[in-house]
């Protein structure tokens, strides 16, 4: 196993850096932002680690961070064997991500399908004793760590991947969605040429065929599938919404389609998969929950007295939250007989564009033309409660929730970004203002709060990060030439990833000190329209209008190079990864959607 613990860097990311200056005498080292210096003679004259009981060893061990551990495992033959033995280094590094991401790589990873684990391995090794020596953890709580860890590292040692062609999906009209489902093997797309397309992996999981196709009598805006993989839904302009299961034998069977008398404007599945909302311009919104036996029934109607134009599940599928431009927002909370009740209305002085939940569901977050954000909290006693207003001069673009839930960041077309923090006391106030030259166009936290990038109009993209006193500080300044498309953190929060209508890329990294350098610029022949990570964070693909899709990652050395290219003979409007990282997902406007797989380059 010494493949897997001693992966080179995991794309430069534990590999030491400089600190300040050792004083004569002394041993350093940087843990969890702490710094500590210890004189040599102490050293020396008392017990070390080697000394130790190996479980209090592993302990102290648990409480340093990956770049720490990866040093100490270079200290001596002992401290390597601890390290190993311990999965250290797998399990630092996972930790990295936040709690429902690690949910979500979990969740993604078949683990009782060991020829799906080796599909997933053997596209980046032919040691298949190190693809074995892997799976025959996949018992162990810690196997995501194990596992994601060790195909992270064998893609960082390759400066260049094959692409294979898997299929193009051929639409007649415009493409308007693309997606995974989470276990990888299929993808639904919609298309305004009035159809949503499901293709899939046969059984040998070398072929990629159509499996259904699923027709409305107008444009399909939106085709997704469940959480659990297992059921799609697709909204169409023609009023209808289509819930489709698969069958017996995979293959894909007609369950319910819903019917509005307007446009419905949103929709989507509860995270549990087994209820989906829906929003329509009809004044209405509709709960359905699937049933014991697999069908679908619709539970409630949720009435207003203008278009429902937002509508959202928490976290634990028990609630509801319905926005609209009759100026309300509706919490509906599920009971334990399956029925749905009414638990509070939110009042803005103009329609609402925005609802969220936090993470853990305590808290619910509304956005309305009135300029203003408000967050209510879950009582004790079931009631909500107004814990704070957000006010701005002008439009509100975006407000979203740190994963955390104890941090909110807002966005608005009056050129400024609001960070509001919790207080131990529940409470919620201001932090920081961050200023643009023009409209905030985008504003993203961090999983756990401590960093926030915004992207202006004035096409530039800055980063703040939080300070221990709770002062937020600029730490570093993007300047594009143009409009920014995104800018994005990766899933495990050190690196951002910018794309801009000026036609290049940027990728900067935070440091071990806590700043953040910008590492690479890619450049393009016209805009770039998207800029995505992989779920390890160590890979980008984006999109642009020259036509191609680039694969971009980390090497073991730290750097980010262009590992390969998909050209296409007309613009790419997005490109994505699934969540294997085994693949990538490429919208055209000619109306094509391709699958491709990544694989060593030999």
């Amino acid at each position: 196993m010494d493949s897997i613990n001693s992966q080179p860097g995991i794309a430069g990311s534990i590999l030491p850096s400089a600190g300040r200056a050792r004083s004569e005498g002394e041993s350093s080292g940087v843990s969890a932002g702490r710094f500590i210096a210890v004189p040599e003679i102490e050293i020396q004259k008392t017990a070390s680690l080697h000394d130790l009981p190996e479980e209090l060893t592993i302990k102290i061990i648990r409480l340093l961070e990956l770049r720490d551990i990866a040093r100490l495992q270079q200290v001596s033959t002992h401290l390597h064997r601890v390290i190993k033995n311990n999965h250290a280094l797998a399990k630092a590094w996972y930790q990295r991500f936040s709690s429902p991401y690690q949910y979500q790589l979990k969740t993604s990873l078949p683990a009782e399908d060991k020829k799906q684990l080796r599909r997933w391995l053997r596209p980046f090794t032919e040691d298949e004793a190190l693809v074995e020596s892997l799976i025959k953890y996949r018992k162990k709580v810690y196997f995501p760590a194990l596992f994601h860890f060790a195909k992270t590292g064998l893609m960082s040692q390759f400066k260049t991947f094959d692409l294979e062609k898997k299929a193009t999906i051929a639409h007649y009209d415009r493409v308007r969605s693309a997606n995974f489902s989470a276990d990888s093997r299929h993808v639904v797309t919609a298309s305004n040429d009035k159809k949503a397309i499901i293709y899939g992996q046969k059984n040998n999981k070398r072929l990629w065929v159509k499996q259904a196709t699923i027709s409305h009598d107008r444009d399909v805006t939106l085709a997704t599938f469940s959480a659990d993989g297992r059921h799609v839904l697709t909204i169409s302009k023609d009023h209808t919404a289509k819930i489709y299961g698969q069958g017996v034998g995979g293959s894909w069977v007609h369950k319910l389609t819903i019917s509005h008398n307007g446009f419905i404007i949103s929709a989507s599945f509860s995270p549990d998969g087994l209820h989906l909302i829906t929003g329509s311009d009809d004044h209405t919104a509709k709960i359905i929950s699937q049933k014991d036996g697999g069908s679908w029934e619709e539970k409630l109607i949720i009435s207003h007295n203008h278009w429902v134009d937002s509508v959202t599940f928490s976290s634990d599928s028990r609630r509801v939250m319905t926005g609209s431009f009759d100026n309300t927002a509706k919490i509906y909370g599920e009971r334990t007989d399956g029925s749905w009740e009414e638990e509070a209305i939110i009042i803005h002085d103009h329609w609402i564009q925005l609802v969220a939940f936090s993470a853990d569901g305590s808290y619910a977050l509304t956005a309305g033309d009135d300029h203003k954000v408000k967050i209510h909290h879950l009582e004790e006693n079931g009631s909500w409660l107004e814990k704070v207003t957000i006010s701005h001069d002008d439009y509100v673009e975006s407000a979203t929730f740190s994963v955390d839930g104890h941090h909110l960041v807002t966005a608005s077309l009056d050129n400024t970004a609001k960070i509001y923090g919790q207080k131990t006391d529940g409470s919620w106030e201001q932090e920081a203002i961050i200023s643009h030259d023009s409209r905030v166009i985008s504003a993203n936290l961090t999983a756990n709060g401590r960093h926030l990038v915004t992207a202006g109009g004035d096409y530039k993209v800055k980063i703040h990060s939080r300070q221990v006193n709770g002062s937020w500080v600029e730490k570093l300044t993007l300047s594009h030439n143009d409009w920014v498309n995104s800018a994005t953190f990766s899933p495990d929060d050190r690196h951002v990833v910018t794309a801009s209508y000026d036609g290049t890329v940027r990728i900067c990294d935070l440091k071990i000190n806590g700043s953040w350098e910008e590492k690479r610029t890619f450049f393009y022949n016209g805009w770039v329209n998207s800029a995505t990570f992989s779920p390890d964070g160590c890979h980008v693909v984006t999109g642009s209008d020259d036509g191609t899709a680039r694969i971009i990652g980390q090497h073991t050395d730290g750097s980010w190079v262009v590992k390969a290219i998909l050209s296409h003979k007309r613009s790419i409007q997005s490109a994505t990864f699934s969540a294997d990282g085994n693949h990538i997902l490429t919208i055209s406007s000619d109306n094509k959607v391709r699958i491709i797989k990544l694989r060593m380059n030999k």
